[in-house]
């Protein structure tokens, strides 16, 4: 069937055609989704725009059967081989392989019928959705509207997505359609005919092939018409057309039919044979009738398909419940034999009976699936709704494990309603607590925690709980710290936990950190197996950061990043990505902290993962600092509006509101909103925050005169108790001293404070230490000190591409006498080898030495996607499209 050349069904078509020509250039979204209902011409719609790409591309298509194979798709898709069981980290292996392909050169990868693709495929399509305006890689994929996929839902949300809805044929389509089947234009009579397709492809195809094997259609001086009297009696929809079709078959061919649709995917006829007291010699002519009438394909290795899956639903329903019954479990016993647990449990499953044993299918079909959750999900599922009471808890553990936490929550909070089993609910309730934890959802679990102690519950269990309370109440960020003596402490994990996040917060830093370190070494003793609740390799460098400055942070973040690989524990990567990001931004690496809080931000969103507030400040920071104001206020605004919690309470999309102001010299709105964040940080006794933005808040009193805030400042540096961590005793020391007002000990402190930021690796509080150093001594009369300051200042600012940060420091320094021009001083280049970052030209020389994007991910301890990102600016940056050019130009720069 050829698409026609009219109607508004050929303008879409351009417009996907035209939409595909942008992405392969990389314009625009890179991955393209065509839906449509069954029959309506998605594949040869597919066919159609990838044909003569020159593009080296990739296809599969998903049937009936994908959905309970792992991977089976994505697999066929990337040409890798998927072993029985898919082992833990398969998935990664799938993204290793496509990384590998981009490399080389750009790809096409088409995924048709991706509503019947298994759940790990959807995944890995998802990822590779996000991945695309990183690679050189365009993703075409078409669906039905139904049946309804979480995954592909969640993709289709994605702003690197687009979507559009293939439109039904119009009467001129109808008309090139019937030219092209039966040589001829149709008449008036035949168009009002094929008019009652809906315009659907399909359905107007069978119908013309329906009236011509009836020898109903009568062609004559070029045109096509058929007898009056079979308007009354033409199909009325797609299916009653196919079932028309399949009644017209004799009954050894309908059977074949029967057992292939109950079969559910490709089948050889021995294995269909192997249903019933047959050979698959006796069946041979069945075959051949059913392919003749193109209903089923024969592929070279003698496995059956139908061409359509219209066919396979048709024949499905169309066949009464008991015998349908019959074929499952015979289905069923065929892969028993086989081996094929998950196919044993969705025939018996699809049969029905005994509670017993179909719970005792799933349970070991579930064996296999350990590694790979959002395909137990869909099992899980079926099994739920099919065997009452039996899999809630198995369940919602999936979905927690697959990153649905809303679903996960619904499904325990059902499974409470209806267990039975006591030793049932204390789990379910876990992972009801697990994911509102999670998803920032603080008040609803302090709920549960709160309901759940008013059972008759161990003492363990109400130890743990009051635990759990502590923790997500520090989470919260409401209610002020408490106070505590700074002893040993002894308990599982998450005490030690709760307790490392009390003393950070309470202003005992060090003795934070030396708690979250113990709580991550002793991490490592617990047993395998999936934790809902374990934080504990999160904390050490995210506490590190503020105790002794980002060079020390970054070390503890390799090795909780190794010890998040080696302990299997995926769900933390997206808060390491955000800790990561921290500390780039702290030393001066912009374009690496928005990489790595981008891919943590694109992971949390997928997960429907809250606690995203540090993230979201930081990254609004960044933008300022690049002088993208807009895209600054419009991320806060976002956050803002989503509800979510700010995270212990720390203002930092606050503070980057008043950097807003303050960079728009709006001074006085500016330091009114720092004394109500600084106010309300030392009413909730978070000394360990405060430190970081003593300086900011002390320089906007300084600038407005704002002696009341000053005082504050000094007063609340005054509480936090001593020793002050490495990392806070340059700051504080600044600010008490730009709060006295005293000249000379600005100066003094302020270039005490650079030279320890300097050691520190914590370039942000460098340039901002030089940068008052400078305008203290302009104001005096030093312009010359004050002009070589400020040139170092400026230096590094200019270095690290943050021009608000150089517009502020000239702005400050023109009315003190002292004009420099940011553009004068040398910066990094835009383009070009010197204006790589250095995490970009690390990442160049190990692609040049032969590195694939997976080892550098493991040598660099960051994600693979945060490797892609990296090469992805470096590609731009040096007007190359492939990692091979990139390699070539690194050699040829070393020669």
């Amino acid at each position: 069937m050829k698409l026609p050349s009219t109607g508004a069904r050929r303008s879409i078509v351009d417009e996907i055609d035209s939409a595909l020509d942008l992405a392969m250039n990389g314009i625009g979204p890179r991955t393209l989704v065509v839906t449509a209902g069954p029959g309506s011409g998605k594949s040869h719609t597919l066919r159609r725009l990838v044909s003569g790409r020159g593009i080296e591309t990739r296809w599969a298509t998903a049937d009936e059967l994908s959905w309970r194979q792992p991977y089976a798709v994505a697999a066929a898709l990337i040409g890798v081989a998927v072993p029985t069981t898919a082992p833990a980290g398969f998935d990664t292996e799938l993204y290793a392989a496509v990384d590998s392909l981009c490399a080389v050169r750009p790809q096409l990868l088409v995924v048709d019928d991706a509503h019947n693709a298994d759940a790990g495929s959807l995944e890995v399509l998802s990822h590779l959705a996000a991945a695309a305006k990183d690679l050189p890689l365009v993703v075409l994929v078409a669906r039905r509207h139904l049946p309804t996929r979480e995954l592909l839902t969640r993709m289709l949300a994605r702003p690197t997505v687009r979507e559009w809805n293939l439109p039904a044929m119009d009467a001129a389509d109808l008309e090139v359609l019937a030219h092209e089947v039966l040589g001829a234009w149709p008449d008036a009579a035949l168009s009002t005919l094929l008019a009652r397709s809906g315009g659907n492809p399909m359905h107007a195809l069978t119908m013309l092939t329906e009236l011509r094997a009836q020898g109903t259609v009568v062609v004559k001086d070029g045109r096509a018409t058929a007898p009056s009297m079979l308007d009354a009696s033409a199909s009325s929809s797609l299916e009653s057309a196919i079932a028309e079709q399949l009644s017209l078959l004799d009954a050894s061919s309908r059977d074949l039919v029967r057992k292939l649709a109950v079969w559910g995917g490709p089948a050889t006829l021995a294995e269909l044979a192997d249903l019933g007291d047959t050979s698959a010699a006796v069946m041979v002519g069945a075959a051949q009738t059913v392919i003749d009438a193109g209903m089923v394909d024969a592929s070279p290795s003698g496995e059956l398909t139908f061409t359509h899956d219209v066919y396979a639903d048709v024949a499905y329903d169309g066949l009464a419940p008991p015998l349908r019954a019959i074929l499952h479990t015979e289905v069923a016993r065929h892969h028993e034999a086989a081996g094929n647990r998950q196919m044993v449990a969705h025939h018996l499953l699809a049969a029905g009976g005994d509670e017993s044993v179909l719970g005792a299918a799933v349970s070991r079909a579930q064996e296999e699936l350990q590694y790979v959750p959002a395909v137990a999900v869909d099992l899980l599922g079926t099994a739920t709704a099919t065997v009452a009471g039996s899999f809630e808890l198995d369940l919602a553990t999936a979905l927690a494990r697959s990153g649905q936490l809303a679903r996960s929550a619904e499904v325990a909070t059902q499974g409470l309603s209806n267990a039975t089993d006591p030793a049932v609910v204390p789990l379910l309730y876990r992972t009801l607590l697990f994911t509102s934890i999670a998803q920032g959802k603080s008040q609803h679990a302090l709920g549960l925690i709160s309901s759940t102690l008013q059972m008759p519950v161990d003492d363990a269990t109400r130890a743990g709980l009051l635990d759990t309370q502590r923790y997500v109440s520090l989470l919260e960020g409401v209610t002020p710290v408490p106070g505590g003596e700074l002893g040993a402490v002894q308990g599982p994990v998450s005490v030690l936990v709760t307790e490392a996040l009390r003393r950070f917060l309470s202003g005992a830093v060090d003795s934070g950190l030396n708690l979250a370190l113990e709580a991550s070494q002793q991490e490592g003793a617990v047993g395998a197996g999936f934790q809902l609740s374990t934080s504990a390799d999160v904390w050490p460098p995210f506490i590190e950061l503020y105790a002794h400055g980002p060079v020390a942070a970054e070390a503890l973040m390799d090795r909780a990043q190794q010890l998040r690989t080696d302990r299997g524990a995926a769900w933390m990567t997206a808060y390491q990505d955000f800790t990561r990001g921290g500390i780039a931004m702290k030393r001066g690496r912009l374009d690496d902290a928005a990489a790595h809080i981008d891919a943590g931000l694109e992971r949390a969103g997928s997960a429907d993962m809250g606690w995203t507030s540090i993230a979201e400040g930081t990254r609004a920071q960044i933008d300022l600092y690049r002088g993208d104001v807009e895209a600054a206020l419009a991320r806060l605004d976002a956050f803002e509006s989503s509800g979510q919690p700010h995270q212990f309470g720390l203002p930092i999309c606050g503070m980057t509101r008043v950097s807003l102001l303050e960079s728009g010299r709006k001074l006085l709105p500016a330091v009114a909103a720092a004394r109500r964040y600084w106010g309300g940080a030392r009413a909730l006794g978070i000394y360990g925050w405060l430190p970081s933005f003593a300086v900011d808040c002390a320089r906007l009193a300084r600038r407005t005169d704002d002696g009341e805030f000053a005082a504050e400042i000094v007063d609340t540096l005054a509480e936090i108790s001593d020793p002050l961590p490495v990392a806070s005793v340059g700051p504080v020391a600044l600010a008490r001293a730009l709060c006295a007002g005293d000249s000379e000990a600005v100066v003094a402190q302020a270039v005490r404070s650079a030279e320890n930021a300097r050691r520190e690796g914590n370039v942000i509080a460098e340039a901002a230490a030089w940068e008052e150093a400078a305008c203290e001594l302009a104001a005096s009369g030093d312009k010359t000190t004050a002009r070589e300051h400020a040139r170092t200042a400026l230096l590094i600012t200019q270095n690290m591409g943050a021009t608000a940060l150089s517009s502020r420091i000239a702005m400050r320094l023109r009315p003190l006498g002292v004009r420099l021009d940011p553009r004068t001083v040398r910066e990094r280049p835009r383009t070009g080898w010197d204006s790589l970052t250095r995490t970009e030209t690390t990442i160049a020389d190990m692609v040049a030495s032969g590195r694939s994007g997976p080892e550098i991910a493991q040598s660099l301890f960051i994600s693979q996607r945060t490797v892609q990102t990296h090469v992805s600016h470096a590609l731009t940056k040096l007007g190359l499209r492939t990692r091979v050019e990139l390699a070539a130009l690194v050699a040829g720069r070393r020669e």
